[in-house]
């Protein structure tokens, strides 16, 4: 994923950026998600009266691969939260345009204004920095591949620092070289250039990146690049070659253009023109984001990798009950060759017996061949007992990845119905005014008692304080003497109390990172859940790897579940309905 930003000044006007975004011939399609034009040129017009140098700031998020709308919106709320601003009352809008590469094909734009609302100009500190920030944690967040950027080390510091080290490891683990420098394949300016002589920099990129992959040598690849009308030319630095065209126009650097390391260009090049040998095996499209899948549907590359400290993550316990091992297990014990009873009870696992010298041969055989089960019995046991803690701690792990990647919505506010409900704060307002009050009135009416009345009215008084019942309404309600007045404050303040709560939950729905939240909440609980229910593991991994992939796995595992079911009640549902009306 790619966020730039630009500070887009007053005196530009909003005429040129307005007419790429919200009608550039570009794009195949263009959608406003949220906002307006309109609303665009107003954030100008309000900068000019205040004479402000910049009047928005222009973000693009670019995926490397398609996001949902959900997720769009959450990366929105995310940078809102960076650089403080209210995700509701920015304009977002969402291009779709194919790219070269074929992958993702929708990307977004998005404006904020330049002041926010309480009159301060918005954060711009280290932007390139905080965006890549984002950019990293969001690849994370959605499982795609972790993009090698400019400020990895800073990124990764920072993550730490802000206490996310699960995401800073996902991302130095994808990043073992953080000391690599990374360069664009091209300049901006570059890619101007190339577009007023009608070339695409961002085709041409792509069809090298298709040759060098299907070419079985260097020296083919640069005949191939021939045959385009391109050729490789030195440079003006040492080791560095350049891409022109046959009009000798500059298009850029080659080993970047080809996606390779300047040092292994300049080596492939030498030897291709000294006439050595530049066979190579075809490499794979690194820019891929999803990981393989063998015939039978898993994962190549899963989260529980060989190499892993935890070690495998052994299969379920019904393998264990139809009475195979793990693939890889040896059984160290080879059973005696003699009928065996076909079952041990759990409870006779933890005894052996012992043969002795006045035992037969066949007895001592037998002895030795129920031992051996009750070993072979115990193991399975353990075996069972230590998948099921596997199990459930890789559910806990689950668990806590969903909260710490949705760690930054705020909680929800009076989540329990009961402290919604006007009946029940009503009684529960009661119950702790009530008893004191009438402790009070029964001290008052005692005999030489102003102390233990006084203290009894000061209970009272604290507890009102304690509830806000000393309000101004209240002021010309006698509450503790007279009855009607403390109903009707008890009513008042009940009716009150939700009233002020309901509103806090509807503020915190309304927002656009909370809708999200909400969102992703019960696909993760329906995902939990059917986890839970079938004890898959193999949808426990995806789902730790990749919670979407896992989410689209489980709904077709439920459609295919369900297909079945429909199958066997059209078979057999007519009967059993024939059946019950003869009865």
């Amino acid at each position: 994923m790619i966020i730039q930003s630009a500070r887009m000044m007053t005196s530009s006007g909003p005429g040129k950026t307005c007419a790429h975004v919200f009608r550039g011939a570009k794009n195949e399609s263009i959608e406003v998600i949220q906002g307006s034009e309109f609303q665009v040129m107003q954030d100008y017009d309000e900068a000019g009266v205040r004479g402000d140098r910049y009047a928005v700031r222009h973000f693009k998020i670019n995926p490397q691969h398609d996001l949902s709308r959900e997720q769009f919106l959450e990366t929105v709320s995310i940078l809102a939260i960076e650089f403080g601003f209210d995700p509701d009352a920015c304009t977002i809008v969402e291009h779709t345009k194919t790219k070269a590469s074929g992958k993702a094909s929708k990307h977004i734009h998005l404006y904020v204004s330049e002041r926010t609302p309480d009159g301060k100009a918005l954060d711009s500190r280290f932007m390139k920095v905080r965006q890549e920030k984002i950019s990293r944690t969001c690849e994370a967040l959605f499982g795609h591949d972790i993009v090698h950027g400019r400020h990895q080390q800073a990124v990764i510091h920072q993550l730490r620092d802000e206490g996310k080290h699960d995401i800073a490891d996902a991302i130095e683990k994808a990043t073992p070289d953080l000391s690599q420098s990374v360069e664009s394949a091209f300049t901006l300016t570059q890619q101007r250039i190339a577009e007023r002589h009608g070339i695409s920099l961002l085709d041409l990129r792509q069809r090298l990146k298709d040759l060098r992959i299907s070419c079985d040598t260097f020296s083919g690849m640069i005949k191939q690049m021939q045959n385009m009308g391109l050729h490789v030319k030195k440079g003006d630095r040492e080791n560095t070659y350049i891409i022109m065209t046959d009009e000798d126009k500059f298009l850029g650097s080659a080993n970047r253009l080809l996606g390779m390391k300047k040092q292994e260009f300049s080596q492939q090049y030498e030897s291709s023109v000294q006439g050595l040998n530049t066979k190579y095996e075809p490499v794979e499209d690194a820019s891929s984001s999803y990981v393989p899948e063998t015939a039978s549907g898993k994962p190549v590359q899963t989260v529980f990798d060989e190499n892993r400290r935890e070690g495998n993550f052994v299969p379920k316990i019904a393998t264990y009950q139809e009475g195979r091992l793990p693939s890889g297990e040896k059984e160290k014990v080879e059973a005696p060759d003699v009928e065996r009873p076909a079952h041990i009870h759990p409870d006779l696992v933890n005894g052996t017996s012992e043969t002795s010298e006045v035992m037969s041969a066949e007895e001592k055989k037998a002895i030795q061949s129920a031992n051996h089960d009750r070993t072979q019995a115990s193991q399975t046991i353990r075996r069972m007992l230590a998948d099921q803690e596997e199990f459930h701690r890789k559910l806990a792990e689950l668990e806590k990845q969903f909260q710490v990647r949705w760690g930054h919505i705020k909680s929800e506010p009076f989540p329990d119905p009961d402290s919604r409900n006007a009946f029940l704060v009503r009684q529960k307002h009661e119950g702790i005014l009530r008893p004191r009050r009438e402790k009070y009135r029964t001290e008052k009416e005692k005999w030489l008692n102003g102390s233990a009345t006084r203290k009894a009215l000061q209970e009272f008084q604290s507890a009102l304080k304690q509830l806000r019942y000393d309000r101004d309404d209240f002021k010309n309600l006698d509450i503790l003497n007279n009855d009607d007045h403390f109903n009707y404050s008890l009513n008042h303040m009940s009716d009150l109390y939700v009233a002020g709560r309901e509103r806090a939950r509807k503020e915190w729905s309304s927002d656009l990172s909370v809708q999200s939240y909400l969102k992703a909440k019960k696909d993760f609980d329906e995902l939990l859940d059917y986890i839970k229910k079938t004890e898959n593991v193999e949808l426990l991994k995806t789902a730790l790897q990749n919670p979407v992939r896992a989410l689209q796995q489980m709904r077709e595992l439920k459609k295919s579940e369900q297909q079945e079911k429909d199958l066997i009640y059209k078979n057999t549902g007519r009967s059993l309905m024939f059946s019950y009306d003869e009865r």
